[in-house]
């Protein structure tokens, strides 16, 4: 009995002392946070994470004053080294987790302790997966007939056109600035040429060049073409009906002139990439004076299509760029291309994203900046996922990603409640902008600090081209005269810049700490007005990648 009773002493003894052990080990190493809505630890966490495309490991100390949003109470363990590795994926994505209630898919995170009692804690929390898309449309699927194409080895055909009434001077001079703008190098102009920009803004997939011919003197003076322009376009100021429905079209007018008289020297056929029966893109530069604020519209800069049905070689001309030479020498640079450049644009078969009738009832403002607003700096991320470039990053589960900066490779996340295989949809766009590449020379009109944009895409199709619209579109929202944007900045500051006054800051950039859909419009709305119900919420920025959780609620 007294044995007993001693053997049953010494193990409760036993079990106190180990109790006390791992409480103390306990005590060493965690320290338990519940709030809802931040928290921090007092030292430094080595996270380490896994490259999605190689095998290579990377490491990021977050210092100790990172404060990071958290969505449930959570567990912050210090002087702990956490290791998460994602499935392989064919892009450079880093995608971790997030401690949320979500139960579809679960990961396992290991921690070591480093204290001097060696034990091993495995912690389950909640994962999902983003979707990398395959084999939707993209722009030029859906349209009617295509100009340019949006990848490959593309060349196009340019024409330099004076007239009797409107000589150039200097030939030589002006062959080689047109040279120079379509086919140049990144080093021998100031900003870009038609060719090297887009080889840099499609992250090498189309290579674009042109041919030259010129200068061409016109078989009539310029006020001819004018006064064809004015019989083409008059209209009855009661009815608005045509005056003349069998007026010449100008400028097709003279691009056909064009075509026979080179007929001789160009087989035609080589200018056709995509074998669809048209000429790729057809060019002519006139010399004239540009009617900035006055003077006859055909003296200007715009993307248009061959009016009459002519063959030439077996391909017929469509998509054609008229613009002024005297573009080429606005501002300060050595030649400045960036008219071409925007133009080529629509020759792609994208829109304009400026506002045509900025007093009108309908939506104001337009996107506020880059290529397709402002004729500046890149094309933004949603013109780059029409046209084939770059592949959207697909987020419609809660999660948490490391989002590269969009000049390296065009990564940038779609962020939508189902994703139905189109990017004919209405979504947002997260990109990480950064003031470099296409985007450095331009000071005005652009951002000029780094941050996250947030992008408000309504890109719905199948309501067919709207006659009664001022602007020709596939889509059933434009930037000009529907209810509803497009494409649109949602703007940080939340002032309404761009829609009263058209133009973009940088307090519209997304910064560390900020969350759209939390503290910054709290009860945004998609356009049929039901709630957006998520959460972008932008946790850290650093110099390579931005830190971003995505939270449905």
């Amino acid at each position: 009995m007294k044995k007993i009773t001693m053997f049953l002493f010494l193990l409760g003894l036993t079990v106190f002392i180990v109790s006390c052990d791992l409480k103390n080990t306990e005590n060493t190493t965690t320290t338990n946070n519940t709030s809802s809505s931040t928290s921090s630890t007092s030292t430094e966490v080595t996270t380490t994470w896994s490259s999605s495309d190689n095998t290579t490991t990377n490491t990021v100390t977050v210092p100790s004053s990172t404060t990071y949003l958290t969505t449930e109470s959570t567990t912050a363990t210090t002087n702990t080294t956490v290791v998460l590795t994602t499935a392989t994926t064919t892009v450079p994505t880093t995608y971790t987790t997030t401690s949320t209630t979500s139960s579809t898919t679960s990961a396992t995170i290991t921690t070591a302790s480093t204290t001097t009692m060696a034990t091993t804690t495995e912690i389950t929390t909640n994962t999902n997966e983003p979707i990398i898309p395959v084999g939707y449309n993209l722009l030029q699927d859906e349209l009617e007939s295509v100009g340019i194409p949006a990848t490959g080895d593309v060349k196009v055909l340019v024409f330099v056109v004076d007239f009797v009434d409107s000589q150039i001077t200097d030939t030589t001079k002006v062959m080689n600035d047109v040279d120079l703008a379509f086919n140049g190098n990144s080093e021998d102009i100031d900003f870009e040429s038609l060719h090297s920009y887009y080889g840099l803004s499609s992250y090498g997939k189309l290579n674009l060049t042109a041919d030259i011919f010129g200068v061409y003197r016109a078989s009539n003076n310029s006020s001819y073409y004018e006064q064809l322009n004015e019989n083409f376009y008059a209209t009855d100021p009661y009815t608005g009906e045509y005056l003349y429905n069998d007026a010449p079209h100008p400028d097709s007018d003279l691009i056909y002139e064009l075509l026979e008289f080179y007929d001789n020297q160009i087989d035609y056929s080589d200018y056709d990439q995509n074998q669809d029966g048209f000429i790729d893109g057809v060019y002519v530069l006139y010399n004239h004076d540009i009617s900035y604020e006055s003077g006859s519209d055909l003296w200007w800069a715009y993307q248009y299509y061959y009016w009459y049905e002519d063959s030439f070689d077996g391909v017929s001309p469509n998509y054609y760029v008229w613009s002024g030479i005297d573009f080429f020498y606005e501002g300060y640079e050595n030649v400045n291309a960036r008219t071409i450049i925007h133009e080529t644009g629509h020759m792609l078969g994208l829109d304009d994203y400026y506002d045509y009738y900025p007093d009108d009832l309908n939506n104001s403002g337009g996107l506020g900046t880059f290529m397709m607003d402002y004729t500046i700096g890149d094309h933004e991320p949603f013109s780059k996922i029409l046209l084939g470039w770059i592949t959207p990053i697909v987020i419609e589960q809660t999660m948490v990603v490391d989002l590269e900066k969009f000049l390296l490779n065009g990564e940038v996340l779609l962020i939508i409640d189902t994703w139905n295989n189109t990017i004919f949809d209405e979504y947002f766009l997260i990109m990480y902008y950064t003031p470099e590449g296409l985007n450095e020379l331009d000071q005005d009109y652009i951002f000029t600090d780094s941050g996250i944009l947030i992008f408000h895409v309504s890109a719905e199709i199948g309501n067919g081209y709207d006659s009664e619209s001022y602007y020709y579109s596939i889509f059933n929202n434009n930037n000009t005269d529907t209810e509803n944007k497009l494409v649109k900045i949602i703007e940080a500051d939340m002032s309404g810049d761009i829609d009263k006054y058209a133009i973009v800051e940088n307090s519209d950039l997304f910064v560390a700490g900020d969350g759209f859909g939390r503290n910054i419009y709290s009860t945004y709305r998609w356009y049929d007005n039901k709630a957006i119900n998520l959460e972008i919420n932008v946790i850290d920025i650093n110099s390579e990648a931005a830190r971003i959780e995505v939270k449905f609620k």
